[in-house]
C-alpha cells in the first residue's frame, strides 16, 4: 500500500483548482484538444448506478475540427489571449443513460467559447432567434471553499447542478494527475475524482432532483489522440476503482463504430504507460497496480463486454467482468494534408456494472458480497486524431 494521501492547505489546492480554467495556448500545437467534462453517478438502490449522465465541452486546434458531424470549428494555437480571456470555438456534449435506456447526444451544441481565468469561469452558448440558448456554462462556486456549478441546455436536456469535494484525500480534492511537457508535445490532467453532486435535471423522462458522486476532469493533450482503455467505477460506500491503458495496435485505423471478427482480432494491443488504482471509501488505503489487463469479450449481447484483472508485486490483485448495458459515443474529425486525408477518432463509452468481482487488497478478501455492486464507466477509444 502506498501512503495515504497528504492534507493540502487550501491555498495549495487552489492553485491546483486555478489550472481548470487555463488550457495552456503557450504548449498548443497543430494536434491539441481540450476537454472539460462531468460524469455523474446518482445515488440509486444498489448503490452509485446503473443511471449515469456526461456532460462535456470539447475543443481543438484546426482550421475545421468537426465533433459529432456537427458543422466544422476551428481553433488557432496562435490565438491572442488577452487579460486570462481565452476565445476560441468549442463544442458542448452530453448523454444520459441507465440499463434501460441511453439517451445519447441530448446535447450536442457548437458555439464560442470564452475562457476567463480571473473569473473563473467557462462560457459556450448559442443564442437562437427565438431568445432561447444552447450550450454550457462551467464555473466556480462562490459558497464554499472550492467547487463547481454547471449548467447545460440541449435540444433534449437541460441540467444545473453543483459539485464539490471534501478536500481531504487525493480523490476528493483537484489533482494534477498528469503534466508532461516536452518540444514534442504534451499533456496536462486535472482530475477531481470524488465529488458531490446535486441539482435540477430535466431530460427525456422528465424533470427531477438528483444527487450522487461526481467525476470531473480538464484534459489538455498536446499531442495526437490515440486509443486508450479507461475505467472508473464507485461502491456503495465510496471506494473507487480505476484504470488507464494507452494502446497502439489495428485499432489505430478503425474508422466509426465497428470491431474485428474476433476476440483474438480485438485484442491485438501493444499496451503504453499503464496505470491503475483502488482507493478505499471507508478506510484509509490506496493501492495502485502495474500490472493490468482490459480485454474486449465480444459476442456477449450488443455490446462488447470486458474482463478486468490487474495486480501488483506485493500480491494485490482485482479481477472482474465489466457487464456493460449502455454505450454512448463521440468522435472527431480533422481535415489534413489540405482536405486529401481526414484523420478521425472515437470515444467510446460504455456504462457497466461488476459481475465475478473477486480479489485481495492489503490482505483483505474482495467480492460482490462484501463490496455491493460496483457501477462504472468503460472508455475504449480507438482511431487517430492527428
Amino acid at each position: 500500500m502506498t501512503d495515504p494521501f497528504e492534507d493540502r492547505t487550501l491555498a495549495e489546492h487552489r492553485r491546483v483548482f486555478e489550472k481548470i480554467w487555463w488550457q495552456n495556448p503557450e504548449r498548443q500545437n497543430a494536434t491539441s484538444s481540450s476537454w472539460w467534462f462531468f460524469l455523474l453517478f446518482p445515488d440509486g438502490e444498489e448503490g452509485y448506478g446503473p443511471r449515469q449522465l456526461m456532460f462535456s465541452i470539447a475543443a481543438c486546434v484546426g482550421d475545421e475540427c468537426r465533433v459529432n458531424d456537427l458543422p466544422p470549428q476551428g481553433m488557432d494555437s496562435d490565438r491572442s489571449v488577452v487579460d486570462g480571456v481565452d476565445r476560441f470555438n468549442a463544442t458542448t456534449v452530453g448523454w444520459s443513460g441507465d440499463d434501460d435506456v441511453v439517451h445519447d447526444h441530448v446535447v450536442r451544441q457548437s458555439a464560442e467559447a470564452v475562457l476567463s481565468r480571473d473569473d473563473q469561469r467557462l462560457e459556450a452558448w448559442t443564442d437562437r432567434e427565438d431568445g432561447s440558448r444552447r450550450g454550457s456554462e462551467i464555473a466556480a462556486l462562490s459558497d464554499r471553499p472550492l467547487g463547481l456549478r454547471a449548467h447545460v441546455i440541449g435540444d433534449d436536456a437541460e441540467a444545473e447542478f453543483e459539485a464539490w469535494g471534501a478536500l481531504d484525500s487525493k480523490m476528493t480534492s483537484p489533482h494534477r494527475s498528469l503534466n508532461i511537457d516536452t518540444p514534442l508535445g504534451g499533456a496536462e490532467v486535472v482530475a477531481w475524482r470524488q465529488m458531490e453532486f446535486e441539482g435540477e435535471f430535466d431530460l427525456p423522462d422528465g424533470p427531477e432532483t438528483l444527487s450522487g458522486s461526481c467525476y470531473f476532469q480538464r484534459v489538455c493533450f498536446d499531442v495526437p489522440l490515440m486509443p486508450w482503455k479507461w475505467i472508473w467505477a464507485i461502491f456503495p460506500d465510496g471506494t473507487s476503482f480505476s484504470v488507464l491503458i494507452p494502446f497502439i495496435g489495428p485499432q489505430l485505423f478503425r474508422r466509426g463504430y465497428e470491431f474485428f471478427s474476433s476476440n483474438r482480432l480485438e485484442r491485438l494491443t501493444i499496451p503504453l504507460r499503464q496505470s491503475g488504482f483502488w482507493n478505499w471509501g471507508s478506510k484509509d488505503g490506496h493501492v495502485e497496480f502495474d500490472t493490468l489487463s482490459v480485454e474486449p469479450l465480444l459476442g456477449t449481447g450488443e455490446q462488447p463486454d470486458f474482463e478486468v484483472r490487474v495486480e501488483n508485486e506485493d500480491g494485490d490483485h482485482v479481477r472482474f467482468v465489466a457487464r456493460t448495458y449502455g454505450h454512448a459515443r463521440n468522435w472527431l474529425d480533422r481535415p489534413r494534408l489540405g482536405g486529401r486525408f481526414t484523420s478521425h477518432w472515437s470515444y467510446n463509452e460504455y456504462m457497466f456494472r461488476m459481475a465475478g468481482l473477486a480479489g485481495r487488497i492489503g490482505g483483505t478478501s474482495i467480492d460482490a458480497e462484501s463490496m455491493g455492486t460496483g457501477f462504472g464507466t468503460l472508455e475504449y477509444s480507438t482511431g487517430l486524431g492527428l
